[in-house]
């Protein structure tokens, strides 16, 4: 206040002043009486300038008026700090199913330890909840297998857990009071929402990029026919092989109608992926893949059941370890194609030497075993009768009552056409090998014994020639 008055009645005084000197300037000038310019300018002039200038002065010098709005702005200042307690939070949240197990994780602003509830449905469709804590300005929970959760698309919520550390509360609030933006509902809850599409089944592990195809039948255990692009295809798995049964000249070998029932009862009617090999197709035009149903792969469960066996292709080797490890606990469990010894070769499956005597031991064995009925019957009378056939051909009737019992020794030693069973082992124990770029070896071949991914086996050159094959350079 005395500020503003001292500056009034400077501004006053000053003016006064000036108005005084003009008024004696103009006296002095008409009438050229009164007081000399010297004196007015020295008594009214110079109080006047001295007083404007401090004026000027009083008027620039704001600290007066800073003291007396001092009080004001402090308290804007306080409600400032009040405004600053509260918290506005921001999050993100996203979802991702990554080997069959969907993965929830987010960002935020909140303070690290703030405990974080997440609700979803579970495979009985029923809210479950989950926990976690924010760290870091991150947060996610542990990945949760498909199969425990509902499938198809669902709603995540995210919300704050009642307890809260005191770390926390001191920012967000008692029951996060001091929380406030368009996360905050009106009853001062956060809640945040995201949407997540949750896959009804199991699916390759998140590397294998394949081809989904529906399998119409099975061909052979190790061979399937699929629809592909509303076209069949043959498809011939990866690394594995099966017992024939559809070979030409080997037949039906054992357990091989095993595989291709396990095959067509797995796979018949599914939906499967194709994991196509580095090579495309073999030479036959099959297309060379891994088969997955779901998330197992099933060259992997022929050699787990002991259906196949490990056939090494120098191209396709990605699973080769793990298909080793699997053939290598079937063998020594003895299950399946290993339950018969030295059944599997490194190029196949052949009937060990051994047992190819046993059979040809065995069959003269039941020849021999026949003959005492031969003489046992015919010593009595019937060589007699047999002189006597040619001289009368009459006693006939005599012959056919008596020989009754002689069709009996003759269907038994007829057994003497058996020795088929060695034409049965020729055509098992073909040995020329017919391999996989069209070449076909005998066993006098220089490559012989290096070949040993064999496609097909032939018992005569000639019917190597017929199938296609060609004889190797010399």
């Amino acid at each position: 206040m005395f500020v503003n008055l001292l500056l009034i009645m400077t501004f006053l005084g000053s003016g006064m002043a000036f108005l005084a000197f003009f008024v004696l300037s103009i006296i002095r000038g008409l009438f050229k009486k009164g007081p000399s310019f010297k004196f007015i300018s020295l008594v009214t002039g110079v109080p006047a300038l001295v007083l404007f200038i401090f004026t000027i002065v009083l008027l620039s010098y704001d600290e007066p008026e800073e003291a007396v709005s001092t009080a004001p702005e402090k308290q804007t200042e306080t409600e400032l700090v009040e405004e600053e307690k509260t918290f506005t939070p921001k999050l993100k949240i996203a979802s991702e199913v990554i080997d069959n197990q969907v993965e929830i994780a987010g960002e935020t602003n909140l303070p690290d330890k703030t405990a974080l509830l997440v609700t979803l449905k579970n495979n009985k469709d029923k809210s479950i909840e989950k926990t976690t804590s924010v760290k870091d300005g991150k947060f996610s929970l542990d990945a949760i297998p498909i199969e425990e959760l509902k499938s198809g698309k669902q709603k995540i919520e995210l919300s704050l857990s009642d307890d809260q550390p005191d770390s926390v509360i001191e920012i967000i609030g008692v029951d996060g009071k001091l929380l406030t933006g368009e996360l905050i509902d009106d009853e001062k809850q956060l809640i945040v929402t995201a949407k997540m599409d949750v896959p009804s089944e199991r699916s390759p592990p998140s590397d294998v990029k394949g081809e989904k195809v529906k399998v119409t039948h099975a061909v052979d255990g190790d061979t399937i026919v699929v629809d592909l692009d509303r076209k069949e295809e043959k498809v011939r798995m990866i690394l594995v092989d099966a017992p024939e049964t559809k070979h030409p000249q080997i037949g039906v070998q054992p357990f091989g109608p095993e595989a291709v029932e396990f095959t067509a009862k797995t796979l018949e009617g599914k939906t499967v992926t194709l994991e196509l090999g580095t090579q495309e197709r073999d030479k036959s035009g099959k297309l060379l893949a891994y088969v997955w149903i779901e998330d197992k792969l099933f060259n992997n469960m022929l050699l787990e059941k002991g259906f196949a066996r490990v056939a090494v292709s120098p191209s396709d080797t990605k699973y080769l370890e793990e298909f080793e490890a699997t053939q290598e606990k079937a063998k020594k469990k003895g299950i399946g194609i290993w339950s018969i010894k030295n059944y599997v070769q490194d190029d196949g499956f052949k009937k060990p030497k051994k047992e190819k005597e046993k059979s040809i031991a065995a069959a003269p064995k039941k020849e021999t075993s026949q003959p005492p009925l031969k003489k046992a019957e015919p010593k009595p009378e019937p060589q007699p009768e047999k002189q006597a056939a040619p001289s009368e051909p009459k006693p006939t009737p005599k012959e056919e009552a008596k020989p009754a019992p002689q069709p009996k020794p003759e269907t038994k030693p007829a057994p003497a056409p058996e020795p088929e069973p060695e034409p049965a082992l020729d055509q098992s124990a073909c040995d020329i090998k017919g391999s996989v770029n069209g070449i076909y070896h005998t066993p006098s071949s220089r490559y012989y014994s290096r070949t040993k991914k064999v496609v097909q086996w032939f018992c005569s050159e000639q019917e190597a020639k017929n199938a296609g094959y060609r004889p190797p350079e010399q």
